[in-house]
């Protein structure tokens, strides 16, 4: 989050919405590219998310998620709600650095919060980079509750990794929704994100495999591919095969299927207190780039 802002502005407008559009994608990006290049703040919005996010199959279901505040036709404060999986809901967001302490970023979180409070969250979790004096300032002025960090690791370059054929990766299909789902249970303790079809993400180079050992799913991860960069998230081994190797082989594997693209980077985030995901990440050559703090919202 940036925000931290105490007074009101006139004659402008909020959207609320459920869905973001091409247009909205476009003026998000330009804003956070404003705030990045201002005070270095980095932000976890998921607009590529956010853009494709599955449509309701049901009828009259509609779910606001996007919050978008302009002034004279210009976005300049954003905020969006998501969850993946756990029900858990996440908000992050910011403001243009020319409109903050206007009261702006408190309305948008007070609507968002809102929200959240007519979808029976089991947590509403406010996110900031570790080193946003406003977010973080924002977060202290609504009393959020800190909970946990997580880095946002990256490896340049991509060196070369020995495969140590313990496991291989499978493509995962429409057709393995079910097996998933029970993988997300296993390694996350709640249902993940297969109300989207591997098949419908393939189109979007976000691709699903399956970590299998001896024919048998032991676990999952997901790449999202793109020219510069891929990033690696979803990723998992079942509890009992754990501390056995699988988790740096399958990662080995991955980073592998990234090199065959000429892909030149790869970034992925992991939780601050998970020791053995940050060994498997650094002993493969992932350094730090940034932190995100999380907030349990009061």
């Amino acid at each position: 989050m940036n925000g931290n802002e105490n007074e009101a502005v006139r004659n402008d407008s909020i959207v609320i919405k459920q869905y973001i559009t091409h247009t909205q994608f476009a003026e998000i990006n330009r804003l956070e590219a404003i705030c990045h290049s201002q005070d270095g703040t980095n932000l976890k919005l998921e607009t590529d998310y956010r853009l494709h996010r599955p449509k309701s199959a049901e009828p009259g279901i509609k779910e606001l998620n996007e919050f978008l505040y302009y002034a004279d036709g210009e976005l300049v404060s954003y905020l969006g709600i998501a969850s993946f999986g756990g029900n858990a809901a996440e908000l992050n967001g910011m403001t243009h650095p020319d409109y903050r302490r206007k009261g702006i970023f408190t309305r948008l979180c007070g609507l968002a919060l809102e929200e959240c409070g007519k979808r029976s969250f089991d947590k509403i979790l406010l996110l900031s980079d570790g080193k946003s004096e406003s977010g973080q300032g924002f977060i202290r002025s609504v009393r959020g509750v800190y909970d946990f960090s997580e880095y946002r690791m990256r490896l340049r370059g991509q060196p070369a990794a020995e495969r140590s054929g313990l496991v291989t990766l499978r493509k995962a299909n429409n057709g393995d929704v079910p097996g998933l789902e029970r993988l997300d249970v296993a390694i996350f303790g709640g249902i993940g994100e297969e109300n989207v079809l591997p098949e419908e993400e393939e189109i979007r180079n976000e691709i699903t495999y399956l970590i299998e050992r001896d024919g048998t799913d032991i676990g999952r991860i997901k790449i999202t591919y793109a020219d510069s960069s891929a990033f690696i998230s979803g990723f998992g081994i079942v509890p009992e095969l754990r501390g056995q190797g699988f988790g740096k082989a399958a990662l080995r594997e991955a980073l592998h299927l990234i090199r065959e693209r000429n892909i030149p980077e790869a970034e992925l985030d992991v939780e601050a207190k998970n020791a053995n995901a940050l060994h498997i990440y650094t002993s493969c050559g992932f350094q730090e780039m940034s932190v995100m703090d999380y907030y349990q919202a009061p």
